[in-house]
């Protein structure tokens, strides 16, 4: 019995470490080389139509500030068109068509049911004109500069999806702090990947892809941004993360809120996975199948299950071998005081990504809970 404890917790703390120790490697070397830059080089001067599409719900708090913010864009109004795909059940769809009374470029389409997010995110791409749609969130705020920086890298033809650049507003609270040293990783993390192939991990909030690309995307059973990344990539396409791309939103005021918006996320993003899990390992798709594909897929779903059994061993050690349970458990208190004197933010973000990865997995594997509503944090929606 003592054997097997001392093998299971073994191989329990060895596979995530073993995961995230060997993908950080492999991200710090791509994310220092440059090997890849020459394939995404862009041409500033590239003005294509550009339709940028966004799925409201209940917004009428923020809509008028979404549309006059895309309006302020530094790109030709007359090749940018807004369309709103809207469900709402308050005034949401009666400020829009406000709007789209004083500009012709404005466009609502109207749901009289709840649609969710990736239905309604398709029926704005079936009808925009652009030959370049730009993926966007009612309650994140683009700079100025965010569309043409997206769309210059269309000038390259071997780019089909190009994702942005986070910017929290909110910093100064607990939850936003620690949501920012989350995005520090996970921009660390995209820049490598680009650098790599093509990153995995996509932002609605400010993606741009070809039209003629997701013509065929018909329906996708996981969240509209991040199959429409995997979606164009299996097609022998590029996508970049450009750190330029810049786009502006509030973290939830709270660890509650940031816990439900991360676990609502990697739902969405353990289910595109497993959607396109022929993906992997499949040679013409280059690092992006070989490792950037699994490597996800093991950090969204082995490294947590194995860490809280790892925590489950550790807690039932004491009652078989006190003394490799000692030495254990002073090694982690230790090193556990240490980030709670000096890193205290580091414990916040990494136990709520590995909490919220597990709920994820609990409700789409246990409950089949549905994850495509625009289910929004409340606090995330500020004027």
């Amino acid at each position: 019995m003592i054997e097997i404890l001392h093998i299971s917790l073994f191989l329990t703390l060895a596979v995530p470490t073993l995961i995230f120790g060997s993908y950080g490697l492999i991200l710090l070397y791509y994310h220092r080389t440059q090997e890849k830059r020459d394939e995404y080089s862009v041409d500033t001067v590239f003005e294509p139509l550009v339709s940028v599409v966004t799925a409201t719900h209940d917004e009428e708090m923020v809509i008028a500030k979404k549309i006059e913010n895309v309006l302020s864009s530094n790109y030709p109004s007359d090749k940018l068109e807004l369309i709103f795909v809207d469900d709402s059940n308050d005034s949401t769809p009666q400020k829009i068509q406000e709007y789209s009374q004083k500009y012709s470029n404005i466009h609502l389409i109207r749901f009289n049911e709840r649609m969710g997010y990736s239905p309604s995110m398709i029926a704005g791409c079936k009808a925009a004109h652009g030959e370049i749609i730009i993926l966007n969130d009612a309650g994140s705020f683009l700079d100025t500069e965010a569309i043409p920086n997206l769309v210059a890298h269309f000038s390259n033809p071997k780019v089909g999806v190009v994702t942005g650049n986070d910017v929290l507003m909110n910093t100064n609270e607990s939850a936003g702090k620690s949501e920012s040293l989350y995005l520090k990783f996970l921009d660390f993390q995209r820049t490598a990947e680009t650098n790599m192939d093509s990153t995995f991990f996509i932002k609605g909030e400010a993606t741009a892809t070809r039209k003629n690309l997701i013509s065929d995307l018909e329906k996708c059973g996981a969240t509209f941004d991040s199959t429409v990344g995997m979606f164009v990539r299996q097609k022998g396409y590029k996508v970049v993360y450009d750190s330029n791309v810049k786009f502006y939103e509030y973290a939830p005021s709270t660890h509650d809120g940031l816990v439900k918006q991360k676990t609502i996320r990697a739902a969405n993003l353990i289910k595109v996975l497993w959607r396109f899990k022929h993906l992997m390992f499949k040679p013409k798709l280059g690092k992006y199948g070989s490792i950037i594909l699994p490597m996800n897929f093991a950090m969204l779903t082995v490294a947590p299950i194995s860490i809280m059994l790892g925590l489950v061993f550790l807690v039932i050690m004491p009652f078989f071998d006190l003394f490799l349970s000692a030495i254990i458990w002073t090694v982690l208190g230790s090193v556990f005081l240490f980030l709670l004197l000096f890193r205290r933010n580091l414990i916040a973000t990494v136990t709520g990504l590995e909490y919220s990865l597990l709920q994820a997995l609990y409700q789409t594997i246990f409950i089949k809970k549905t994850h495509d509503k625009i289910d929004k944090v409340a606090s995330t929606r500020r004027c």
